[in-house]
Parts: structure tokens; sequence; C-alpha cells
């Protein structure tokens, strides 16, 4: 009974710990904390009388935007579906809805993608594909995301968690399922696994972003770590491993680039935004943001996107809205 409180106590001080500012691993490191102004927050629809619940709309969880601006978000939960917004927050429309139809979502959709053209391309875990809209929400077609398996893949099945899109329209798919990155043509045809067929070359793969560049960015959750990669997913360096201090993570949960290729990488237990340069060096560290209300805490933090005028795109899941931040630094 007494090791079963220790326990419980480790596990506690543990997260007690974690939540505390980071710290530099030594002298020459400076924590900087980087003031973040909000300019807005984003609600979804249906949900304005009643912020800060979940009671409908769902939670938003994945974003993209369009060369108009507008924001295209996956809101899953109680409804999976895409709620569209402008860049100021402002509701235009929603589509999708759960079925069996070929234009339907299952019960779990994922990550967002969005193309030259502004076609939307959805992650359908459940069902194994990618869904294609026009930017009005109309279906368009489905590629399926096990083209690429082989003998050697030891799960002949696949778990499409999450999509980008290049300045080719090059389809990049992560397979948490088997640790590859495929990459597709616009048309939803395979082309090759980046980095070469290896199962497990990419272990617990996430988001994955691109710089101008071309160099690509891989989020692995689980080993807490950015691979960063050049066009052929050959490995160039990695930013993070697991920890509390400076450059160190114990649970990331999103990464984003701006326009000047600093890299914005959330941290869902630490509960902040730790800021690195193009070639990961670290800047400072978010912990609070600024508004009219004053300096508030960042609480889970579930994802982060960065759009266009370097808009700050926030998902904090305790709250079911996006809050629209803009880094002054």
């Amino acid at each position: 009974m007494k090791k079963n409180i220790y326990v419980v106590c480790l596990i506690l001080l543990f997260f007690a710990m974690s939540s505390l500012s980071l710290a530099a691993d030594d002298q020459k490191t400076v924590v900087k904390d980087r003031k973040i102004e909000v300019i807005g927050k984003m609600y979804g629809y249906s949900q304005k009388d009643i912020q800060d619940t979940d009671e409908v709309g769902g939670t938003p969880v994945y974003i993209a935007q369009n060369s108009k601006g507008h924001l295209y978000i996956v809101y899953s939960g109680s409804k999976e579906e895409i709620q569209v917004f402008n860049e100021k927050g402002e509701f235009l429309f929603k589509f999708g809805q759960k079925g069996k139809n070929k234009n339907n979502f299952s019960s779990y959709i994922c990550g967002i993608a969005i193309n030259s053209k502004d076609e939307i391309y959805v992650c359908d875990v459940l069902r194994r594909k990618i869904l294609v809209f026009n930017e009005k929400g109309k279906f368009l077609s489905s590629f399926s995301s096990t083209q690429g398996l082989t003998e050697e893949d030891k799960k002949q099945d696949t778990a499409p968690s999450h999509i980008a899109i290049d300045k080719e329209d090059k389809v990049y798919i992560s397979d948490t399922a088997n640790g590859h990155i495929w990459v597709h043509d616009a048309s939803g045809k395979y082309l090759y696994p980046l980095g070469g067929p290896e199962q497990g070359r990419y272990p617990t793969t996430a988001h994955i972003r691109f710089d101008k560049q071309g160099r690509i960015y891989i989020l692995e959750g689980l080993a807490n770590r950015i691979q960063v990669c050049d066009p052929k997913g050959e490995l160039l360096f990695t930013i993070g491993k697991t920890g509390s201090r400076v450059g160190k993570f114990l649970r990331i949960s999103g990464v984003a680039l701006d326009s000047k290729s600093k890299i914005y990488i959330t941290d869902i237990v630490l509960s902040v935004i730790q800021v690195f340069d193009s070639e990961g060096n670290f800047l400072g560290v978010v912990k609070y943001i600024y508004d009219k209300g004053g300096k508030k805490e960042l609480k889970g933090l579930s994802n982060i996107f960065i759009g266009q005028k370097d808009y700050i795109y926030l998902t904090e899941l305790p709250f079911h809205r996006v809050t629209i931040l803009k880094d002054n630094n």
C-alpha cells in the first residue's frame, strides 16, 4: 500500500514539475519569454452564445488556409465536419457529415491540407482514405492511403493521420501504423515512400511542414522531436528530445513555421510554445498570452498553424476554440 502511494506521489510530482517554466540547460542559454498578443478568438458554428463549452460544434483540431485567406478547420468529437471561417474568425459555412456514402466522413477524421487550386484534402483515418473537396465543400474524389504497402510492412493496414501538400502539389501522408510518409501526386496516384521503403523510418510520425527552401519538418510525437529533412527525406538535423528543459519536450503536439522560417513547437504537457530559428537554435518560450483581460497562461495546446500575415492559430482543447495570435518580437 505504501509503495503504491509512493508511486502516485512521484507521478504527481512529475506533472507538477512539468508545469513549471522551462529552465536553461546551462548559463549560456537564456530563457527569454516572448510576448504574444491575442488578436481574436474563434468558436465553432452555433457555439457563439455558449463559449468555452463543448455543448455543440465539437472541438477544433486541425487547420488549413486557402489562397483567399479562408480557414478550413476540422471539428471532431460530437461532429465530424469542416467549418470554414475568414481570417478574422467570422464563420462562413460548413460541410461534411458522418455517413456511409463516398462523400461522407467516418467517425474519425484528422489532418487537412489545401493545394494550389484551393482543393481540400482530408484524412479519414478509419476508411484509410483521403477525401478531396473543392473550396465550397463539394466532393470531388477520394483515394486510398494503402497503395504503398509492401510485404515488408508488418501492418498490412494504414492510419492516414496527417497530410501536407508542397508547392508542386505533391501530397504527403503520415502513416502512423507503419512509420511511413507516403507521397502521392495531386490526383492521388502513389509515387514513393519519403526517405525509402524501410518501415518505421518516421516512427510516430504526425504533422508535416515545409519551409521556403523545400526542407521538410516531420513531427514525431512519442519521440518528442522534429526531424528536419531535405526534399528526398534525408535527415539534416533534429530538434528536441524528451525532457522539461530548453529545447526538450514532454509531449510535443504541434509544429508550424512563419514566413521567416522561425519554428514554433507546442507542448501539451508543459503548456508552452518553444520558438527556434531555421537551423534549430532556441530563440525563446511562450508561456503567457496577452489580451484585454491581461496576462494569461497557455493551456491544452493541441495544435498550431501559422497562416497568411504570420497570424498564429492555436487550438486550445480545454476551451474548444481557436485563439488568433501575433508574435510582436
